[in-house]
């Protein structure tokens, strides 16, 4: 399918017979048809869009065209606006329009560089696990999807879009990625521009990726730099030996298969020169506390004024979870907010007194969570364990399939980048990850 060759053949033969890529996108708009009624990871896909971007991209292929990512499908949580197609979060509403958002730069920039927005991806209502979003799992409907970017890892799973851009507040955009066998990318906030977008302020939060492979992100990033925002205090790296720190976990309980995972990624990242330690480099639970302590009150301060002036659009446990922050006193938040800055400030201290550049963990506890193990919000909450430490102490994470599981279904591991680049972090998850070509191979 010309939709899975490698992407810089796709830009190629994209821009060389641009006569053609209607004619693709015809064919995967009739998969989308035929598969998405089931699966739902977009929101109301029209061929009319589809056409009117193909319009957009046209001049591309011309000689002098700057279309580094012509002709590339991209799909857009339905968070983050778009403009001319409504952004509604799960609800019923335009809540995009209602908030006057401009459209997110991150789309700009894609849209720049002639990628083709194939839709928006389905979601939680207001990314909360309180409100489940309609998609069904890549695997089956008796298993869980994972959070709230859900829409755009089953939808790259199918094959409908080679990209999607989300979020990620705790987990959202890694965990279905790993449930869906595909790679997330969590970068430290403001990397990715978090502008035109509903929460986007949140601090905890930051926009990120979801592709099939590590390779295929750290390629969208090269090929987009409009994309990528360099961080400030983005560091200097010389190091020629990389130390992967791999914490105790023994007394989180996580599933055998997800163990077996780790300990062949371990060994994986050993073989190919990293070293690997152990390491006591871990997240608190002061520091989690007060993390989601921030984390209610400032959603809390976003919502307030939506849920007075439209109250009917929010689902009511929604809303009662969005209620939650209203009995955080403001100076209780700004005390959790320091103390933040000070469990990140002994966090890294400990890191860079062990050598630590990268710490490896299991993407979820188990790598096939049926539904019935529990309902979403709590197996959220319990694979939150891993995610949240890169939202906690902001730092690039990545989630990348590691191992084949007996069934053929990944099984992923996920990798954080303590005080390094996100050009190295993506480097040795390329070095991991199951869809690169020497490893299928190996």
């Amino acid at each position: 399918m010309f939709f899975d060759l490698p992407l810089v053949d796709l830009v190629a033969q994209a821009a060389a017979r641009p006569d053609l890529l209607r004619q693709h996108y015809g064919e995967l708009f009739a998969r989308i048809e035929r598969l998405d009624v089931v699966l739902q990871s977009l929101c109301d896909p029209t061929w009319n869009w589809i056409a009117a971007e193909l319009d957009r991209i046209g001049s591309m292929s011309k000689p002098g065209g700057q279309g580094t990512l012509l002709g590339i499908p991209v799909g857009v949580k339905d968070t983050i606006v778009v403009d001319h197609l409504p952004t509604k979060a799960g609800t019923r509403a335009d809540v995009g329009q209602i908030l006057q958002l401009p459209q997110s730069p991150a789309v700009t920039a894609l849209q720049a560089a002639g990628a083709v927005i194939v839709a928006k991806q389905a979601t939680n209502q207001f990314c909360s696990s309180a409100g489940p979003a309609q998609t069904q799992s890549i695997r089956g409907k008796v298993f869980f999807a994972g959070g709230s970017t859900v829409g755009g890892a089953v939808a790259v799973a199918a094959g409908f879009t080679r990209l999607a851009l989300g979020s990620d507040a705790a987990g959202s955009i890694r965990h279905p990625a790993a449930l869906a066998g595909v790679a997330g990318l969590r970068p430290r906030k403001g990397t990715i521009s978090d502008q035109g977008q509903i929460n986007g302020s949140l601090s905890g939060q930051s926009t990120g990726l979801i592709a099939r492979s590590a390779h295929d992100i750290a390629s969208i990033l090269e090929q987009c730099p409009g994309l990528y925002i360099p961080p400030d205090t983005e560091a200097t790296f010389d190091k020629d030996l990389l130390t992967i720190g791999v914490p105790d976990i023994s007394w989180t309980g996580i599933a055998p298969a997800a163990q077996s995972a780790l300990r062949l990624a371990s060994s994986r990242l050993s073989e190919r020169g990293y070293k690997v330690v152990a390491t006591p480099v871990w997240q608190t639970q002061e520091a989690q506390d007060d993390f989601f302590l921030v984390m209610s009150f400032e959603n809390w301060l976003f919502h307030q004024p939506l849920m007075a002036r439209h109250p009917e659009i929010y689902d009511p446990a929604v809303f009662d979870v969005m209620r939650g922050g209203e009995t955080i006193a403001r100076c209780d938040a700004e005390a959790a907010r320091s103390r933040l800055a000070n469990h990140r400030k002994r966090f890294f201290d400990v890191a860079r007194a062990q050598g630590v550049d990268i710490l490896l963990t299991p993407s979820i506890p188990w790598p096939d969570i049926r539904k019935k193990a529990g309902t979403p919000r709590e197996l959220s909450g319990v694979g939150g364990r891993f995610t949240a430490i890169s939202n906690i102490y902001d730092v690039d994470s990545i989630t990348v399939p590691a191992e084949k599981a007996p069934r053929g279904w990944p099984r992923s591991v996920m990798l954080h980048g303590l005080s390094i680049p996100l050009s190295s972090l993506l480097v040795c998850a390329k070095d991991l990850d199951l869809h690169q070509p020497t490893l299928e191979s190996a």
